[in-house]
């Protein structure tokens, strides 16, 4: 039997759009699917709002390194065919990939911390994400798990020296940082959600796991569009 606590069918039609995307940083699919829901966020004037997380094992979400080896291979077959048919330049095995267990949430809080001081769906904190994506599986310009190679982004990315001071520091383990309250709110409610893998792009409360997902996406977002929801405004 299906548990009743998740979502077997759409919710119904509400008043305003909420456009969350729950992803892995270092995960090769968000940084495929981050410009096209950027262009659907841009074409239904919707927020992209951010939410940095890492595989939900709770939820029977398996980590990549831990699959069986079918899996993994087939994994990175259906990679290349992804990154080849978007016209993405991807590494097959990147240098700094995966990363030291533990180290992702370095990227991950700095992202938030980003996010809070320019503002949900700011144009800031999307391209510094997106430029740690590709730094991962496009550049290697640096070792991502490192806090020096963030710092480094945020420089090349325009940001000046006191945002790179105070946003792109490691304080894991500081419970009463916000960006570390934020990173464990995003899991609790990915847990909550039924979310196991990433990306994972959610409207409403309705999830959509996978770039090859979008799709969907779009027409559910153009849906609520067309029968008069509005797209949230987040409050700086």
């Amino acid at each position: 039997m299906v548990d009743q606590q998740f979502l077997t069918e759409p919710p119904p039609l509400s008043d305003d759009i909420r456009f969350e995307i729950y992803y892995g940083v270092s995960s090769p699919w968000a940084l495929l699917g981050a410009p096209e829901a950027e262009r659907i966020a841009n074409r239904y004037g919707v927020t992209i709002h951010l939410k940095p997380i890492v595989v939900v094992e709770e939820n029977g979400g398996i980590r990549l390194k831990t699959r069986h080896p079918a899996r993994q291979a087939y994994h990175a077959l259906d990679l290349y065919r992804a990154a080849k048919s978007l016209n993405v330049p991807m590494k097959s095995q990147p240098k700094y990939y995966p990363q030291p267990a533990g180290t992702i949430e370095i990227a991950g809080q700095a992202i938030i911390r980003i996010q809070q001081k320019y503002g949900i769906g700011s144009n800031e904190a999307l391209g510094f994400s997106y430029a740690i994506q590709r730094c991962i599986w496009i550049t290697e310009e640096g070792d991502h798990s490192r806090v020096e190679t963030l710092q480094d982004i945020a420089r090349k990315h325009g940001f000046d020296e006191h945002t790179v001071r105070s946003c792109v520091v490691d304080r894991r383990g500081d419970e009463e940082d916000e960006a570390v309250k934020e990173w464990t709110q995003n899991h609790e409610e990915a847990v909550q959600l039924g979310i196991f893998g990433t990306p994972n792009y959610v409207v409403n409360g309705e999830i959509f796991w996978g770039q090859d997902r979008l799709n969907s996406v779009e027409m559910r977002i153009k849906e609520l569009v067309e029968n008069g929801a509005k797209p949230v405004k987040y409050q700086r």
